[in-house]
């Protein structure tokens, strides 16, 4: 385990698949969203919301769903209340509308609580056909990446930035990127108001994945290329510095049997937008080393030079979600 890993413990275990997770602090309790299933590309996923107050006992709040398949659930606090978002996969859609790889349809949907144990029905993301990351207020309103990967319906693996007033009806503010595979985005507003992008692409051979930023209004952006591959990525920062974790993919050699070894892992942003890494996180006795399925993180800066982040990590059948102090220091 890394040096910087001050403590790790499991928020849920039950032997099934749980995994893609996000945290959040939210009036004086930590909570935990992640997806529970019987394995990774299962179509009965449920959202399962946890809570605690001292990141030590955890309990259920929440089983939410649509009765399809709900995924990489997002929380955000706004108006109040906090959110959980996520994107419901429905399989059963008209042949026509179907291709190779793109075999499902998906929407979005939205569940918020004003106390983090009663919890309102699940609402319909307007637009649909979009797959929402994780939302960020900023300027009294929220922001938010998603991504289109449904070539009947005009645009394929394009990455735009919506913004709303309310949680529930958003509206394009620019396209942050398209083409490449990109799909998976976060977002992170600086204090200067500049807004930094990590989009995930998936291109032959491996481009790495950029950073990207915009200033206000937002509807210009700039890449900065950096060479590793991060997938599921997540944006955060503490103390005047950017964060950046998820599963990092590094290619194997030909005598490793080719694909990809992959791990959870955190890592600074420089001045130069290059990743500077920071910590390794560990995965359960029985996933195989650095082979496994992990990663889906979700922060929360402690203080004192921790990071709080939470992830899941196991294999395509079975997972756990943990949560760990890490030493930014």
């Amino acid at each position: 385990m890394s040096e910087r890993i001050k403590w790790l413990r499991t928020v849920y275990e039950d032997g099934r698949h749980n995994a893609f997770t996000d945290i959040r602090l939210f009036r004086g309790s930590y909570y935990v969203c992640f997806r529970s299933a019987t394995s990774h590309g299962s179509l009965d996923g449920q959202i399962r919301v946890m809570a605690s107050s001292d990141l030590r006992e955890w309990r259920q709040v929440a089983l939410l769903s649509t009765a399809l398949d709900d995924r990489d659930p997002k929380m955000a606090e706004f108006g109040g209340r906090l959110w959980v978002l996520g994107p419901t996969r429905t399989p059963n859609f008209p042949e026509e509308l179907r291709s190779a790889s793109r075999p499902y349809h998906f929407q979005s949907v939205a569940w918020s609580s004003a106390d983090g144990e009663s919890w309102s029905p699940g609402t319909i993301l307007d637009p649909i056909h979009h797959r929402f990351w994780r939302p960020r207020e900023h300027d009294g309103a929220m922001w938010v990446a998603t991504h289109m990967t449904h070539p009947q319906h005009g645009r394929e693996d394009y990455v735009p930035l919506l913004r709303s007033t309310d949680m529930l009806r958003w509206e394009e503010v620019s396209v942050i990127h398209e083409g490449q595979r990109a799909n998976e985005t976060d977002i992170e507003f600086l204090p200067d108001g500049t807004l930094v992008a990590f989009v995930r692409r998936e291109t032959a051979g491996g481009a790495g994945t950029p950073l990207k930023t915009s200033r206000p209004p937002h509807t210009q952006w700039e890449q900065h290329d950096q060479p590793l591959d991060i997938r599921g990525p997540m944006l955060t920062q503490a103390e005047g510095r950017l964060y950046v974790a998820g599963r990092y993919m590094q290619p194997k050699s030909e005598a490793e049997g080719g694909g990809a070894w992959r791990d959870t892992r955190l890592y600074r942003v420089g001045d130069d937008w290059q990743l500077e890494e920071l910590a390794v996180l560990p995965a359960p006795d029985y996933a195989p080393e650095r082979a496994g399925d992990n990663s889906y993180c979700g922060a929360h800066y402690l203080g004192n030079g921790e990071m709080l982040l939470s992830y899941y990590s196991g294999t395509s059948d079975r997972a756990e979600v943990f949560v760990a102090a890490i030493d930014i220091s």
